[in-house]
């Protein structure tokens, strides 16, 4: 039978994996695991775990896509990006939820998809399905801070009318705030 694992178990399991990030022994729900995961690790920490990550993500390829593709990707997808990469920058948010975003965003950046980017219309469903699944996990960690320099970054590349066809996203920010 087929894993029933959440999306948010199955993608902090793999941040986890790669990032080595709130793993402290063999047993995952020790206590010291528990308390490591909750507490925040400095940027030199975090980047130097991130570098062992290979080309799958770095802030100059993060860049690099989103220049490159952001506007065949679309006004959506670039926000989901951003708003994770802005969060990711956030020295509060979680190890557990760096990971969820790192992983996020290194499929993200990552040639190999299961939609070939270059496929018109669907090449960046499963970007995009990725992107979101992570902003609904980390929602609570995304602050006004990031949201701002998303939308930022977003109306100077796309203009104004870009910021009208967010809903989505910003709905799943919205439910999990009020969840909590």
């Amino acid at each position: 039978m087929a894993d029933k694992k959440s999306w948010k178990d199955r993608m902090s399991e793999y941040g986890r994996d790669k990032l080595g990030i709130g793993v402290g022994g063999k047993d995952p729900i020790d206590a010291e695991t528990v308390r490591s995961a909750s507490q925040p690790i400095d940027e030199a920490e975090f980047q130097s775990r991130v570098k062992g990550y290979g080309k799958e993500y770095s802030e100059a390829s993060f860049w690099e896509k989103v220049k490159k593709f952001g506007k065949k990707a679309g006004v959506k997808v670039v926000y989901a990006a951003l708003l994770l990469f802005y969060t990711l920058k956030d020295s509060d948010v979680p190890p557990w939820a760096k990971s969820v975003i790192v992983g996020a965003l290194a499929y993200f950046i990552s040639p190999l998809d299961i939609i070939p980017d270059f496929i018109p219309v669907v090449g960046y469903l499963d970007d995009f399905s990725t992107l979101i699944a992570a902003v609904s996990i980390v929602a609570k960690h995304i602050d006004d801070e990031a949201r701002g320099k998303a939308r930022a970054r977003l109306v100077a590349w796309f203009g104004e009318s870009a910021t009208l066809d967010l809903g989505e996203i910003e709905a799943k920010i919205d439910t999990s705030k009020d969840s909590e």
